[in-house]
């Protein structure tokens, strides 16, 4: 009996069925499930914001939208949209994707909002002026075809 056959009779000596695969190996095969998620990150702010309050912490609760072909879902209300991720009717809403980590087996969350604007109030955070003339001429061109 050569090496090779030795090890074969050791594999299918195993308890297992030969076409398992086991449970740590397909921890990261799952199929992403981000569509009906909720969710919450602290975000440490130390500074007045714009309303003049002061800003220690703050919890951001946030929708995320699913893979191409979802419907497209509002970050800051969980609203689904009549719009499809991937279309170019998805040109319509400012997207951002968080890349912190929140979802450690699915990976980064597509999140969609109306405006610039409701994406600055609702992370804490300013957008580059120049972004937000760009967005706003792109979704001028759209509007009346989508609308």
């Amino acid at each position: 009996m050569y090496a090779y056959d030795q090890e074969q009779q050791f594999i299918n000596d195993d308890f297992s069925t030969s076409n398992s695969v086991p449970s740590n190996l397909l921890k990261n095969k799952q199929p992403r499930t981000k569509g009906n998620r909720c969710y919450t990150i602290d975000r440490v702010l130390n500074k007045k914001w714009h309303d003049g309050k002061m800003y220690k912490t703050v919890k951001i609760n946030m929708y995320g939208t699913g893979e191409y072909g979802s419907y497209i879902r509002n970050a800051v209300t969980g609203v689904y949209s009549k719009h499809k991720v991937g279309s170019e009717a998805s040109d319509l809403y400012y997207s951002v994707v968080n890349c912190c980590g929140i979802d450690k087996i699915n990976g980064p969350v597509h999140l969609y909002y109306d405006t610039p604007s409701q994406y600055e109030a609702h992370q804490f955070t300013t957008v580059d002026p120049l972004a937000k003339e760009g967005w706003f001429a792109r979704v001028n061109l759209l509007k009346d075809k989508y609308m």
